[in-house]
């Protein structure tokens, strides 16, 4: 430690101690609980625009602590308003948090007032952003403006979707019409899903499809065991039993990366981020966000077509990566430090003037691995990456609605029940519905409506929306989310945490006989090649013991064993003997391969 230097004359120990306590005394007594509270809220990481000053202390300067120090002067109430969590607050003349003075209803709040509501949708009539076909004719409200689109001079047609009236193109092979009934071909269910036709293998859920006076499903007739992989979120136990507590950063805040196209028309871009922050943080509390970065992008990104979502999101989701960056400093050694400064995890959000949609929508994200509201809604393996793009006509809280969905939520008015397995333990609540057990039915705004208090109306049906929910489209309404709902996000957070570090493969190099190769729910798979490494991918939507063609469809530790080729060739799912997921019923047999295998998992 430094050395002091010599002075003349050096005070006794004493008098050294009496000085540091009543040091400490004044800082204790200065450190009230409004300060504190001031300092947690204000005192955030660099973000893409410098947050509001904390209201002035105008605590004088402690001085020397006395053997009878004066009573400190009263704090007048009510002194000032400020910002805080989303709404308006008072605070005392000491600077210290007092009580709400106004509730800005999920709007946000800038400068100690709340923000104003977005244009009113009254001038649209009967129309919502959800809107709906007239024919070939979609029809919507997006902030108070009123937009037809004759989708038949578009070469498409009008389709009523999960988000709304959309015009879809003719040319599609897939074409379908929503009200067609779901159909068995085989062991494949065919469904009609948001204007296309998509296939769910029920074999490789071991189910078989069964047509019924209800329509067509998968119908198992014993229950699955449970597949649940236990995460780590921000709780205080050790959730996913690893003698570890909050461990992997789950209680950090989550940085987002706002990426700007260059020469983007955005209007008050700053100040709504500043803004869809506060909200965001508000509705999906415990989870904290701040802005970590903004990054030019391209002028290209200026309008986006939701087609290249996928291809986008790798792109954006690596780009301010540590890991990429490492690979970058490596190939690049004279490159700038700080133009490589990356994130070890973050979420990727594109501002865009307009979505290519037909009518326009606000917002649109990716799902945590075809999954929403718990239950898997494609048979087609998915990517680790993820996404959100957000468009000059959105709502303050359109950012909160797409994170939703980023960890898995679904629509409030979504019908899960014609993605899902039925047996004789299959429980209402998780299979109907968007999956969540705590919200109540809800029909869609094409059967219901609010009232100005936000109470929900369903004339024609028996049902009691909540016209608040984050995730239905009661526009003007939504501030919350249930804690089921809230739950849910938190172990989608989790999930996307650990996948983040596989968004390239080679940094996921995985041993398929270790217990826990993977981050939860991705699974080791061989390489392309005889001699590659095995690499951690997202699991799939085959389950062990099921037929595979290849090792991307299986899940739960398993990966795609051929058993024999030629005509006759058979594979199946198959996990290595103590990979996670094999449990201790596992038998276990030799194959061949420098490990042995589950026999129950072989295709007989």
């Amino acid at each position: 430690m430094p050395q002091r230097e010599p002075t003349e004359q050096q005070p006794s120990a004493a008098w050294r101690w009496w000085l540091l306590g009543a040091l400490a005394a004044l800082l204790l007594s200065w450190w009230s609980p409004g300060v504190r509270q001031l300092f947690a809220t204000h005192m955030q990481p660099e973000s893409a625009q410098a947050l509001p000053a904390a209201p002035a202390l105008n605590r004088p300067l402690p001085r020397a602590a006395a053997a009878n120090p004066p009573e400190p002067p009263r704090c007048a109430p009510q002194a000032s308003k400020a910002c805080y969590v989303g709404d308006v607050w008072w605070f005392d003349g000491c600077g210290d948090l007092q009580t709400r003075a106004q509730s800005c209803d999920g709007r946000g709040c800038s400068e100690g007032r709340c923000t104003a509501a977005p244009a009113s949708d009254e001038a649209c009539g009967s129309f919502d952003e959800y809107g709906r076909c007239d024919g070939e004719v979609a029809t919507a409200c997006l902030l108070g403006q009123l937009l037809r689109v004759d989708c038949a001079q578009h070469k498409a047609r009008c389709i009523m979707t999960s988000e709304g009236a959309q015009c879809l193109p003719l040319d599609d092979k897939l074409a379908c019409a929503p009200a067609e009934p779901a159909v068995c071909k085989g062991s494949v269910l065919r469904l009609c899903v948001d204007g296309r036709y998509a296939d769910i293998d029920c074999t490789v859920r071991k189910a078989v499809c069964r047509s019924g006076a209800d329509g067509a499903r998968c119908v198992a007739s014993t229950p699955l065991p449970s597949a649940k992989t236990a995460v780590e979120i921000c709780d205080g136990h050790d959730n996913d039993e690893d003698q570890r507590v909050d461990e992997g950063g789950v209680c950090d805040s989550v940085p987002l990366v706002a990426f700007v196209p260059a020469d983007a028309k955005l209007e008050n871009l700053q100040a709504r981020m500043h803004n869809e922050l506060a909200i965001l943080n508000r509705v999906l509390a415990p989870l904290q966000f701040r802005w970590g970065k903004t990054v030019e992008v391209p002028a290209s990104y200026r309008t986006f077509d939701p087609k290249d979502l996928e291809a986008t999101s790798l792109q954006l989701s690596q780009l301010q990566s540590n890991l990429f960056l490492g690979h970058v400093r490596a190939a690049t050694p004279t490159a700038p430090p700080a133009a490589l400064e990356g994130f070890d995890f973050y979420v990727a959000v594109l501002y865009t003037e307009q979505l290519l949609l037909e009518p326009p929508k606000s917002g649109i994200s990716t799902l945590p691995n075809a999954h929403c509201g718990g239950m898997r809604i494609s048979d087609r393996p998915s990517p680790p990456h993820g996404l959100i793009v957000l468009s000059e006509a959105r709502r303050p809280e359109t950012l909160a609605h797409e994170m939703g969905h980023y960890l898995g939520l679904c629509h409030t008015h979504e019908t899960l029940e014609r993605f899902a397995r039925y047996d004789n333990q299959s429980v209402a609540c998780t299979n109907t519905g968007d999956g969540i057990c705590d919200t109540p039915l809800d029909p869609g705004t094409t059967q219901c409506t609010h009232d100005p208090a936000c109470n929900a109306l369903c004339p024609s049906v028996a049902a009691r929306p909540d016209a608040t929910n984050v995730m239905s489209y009661y526009m003007g309404c939504r501030r919350e989310l249930t804690s089921e709902q809230l739950a849910l996000t938190q172990r989608g957070m989790s999930l996307r945490r650990g996948w983040f570090a596989c968004l390239d493969p080679r940094d996921c190099v995985c041993d398929p006989m270790a217990a826990h190769a993977c981050p939860a729910e991705m699974s080791c798979h061989p390489g392309e090649q005889r001699d590659s490494p095995w690499l951690c991918e997202l699991d799939g939507a085959a389950l062990p013991g099921t037929g595979c063609s290849d090792s991307s469809q299986c899940s739960q530790g398993a990966f795609c064993l051929w058993q024999s080729r030629g005509p006759s060739a058979a594979a199946s799912c198959t996990r290595p003997c103590g990979a996670a997921g094999a449990g201790d019923s596992c038998i276990c047999t030799d194959v061949g391969l420098p490990f042995r295998v589950c026999a129950e998992d072989l295709r007989r």
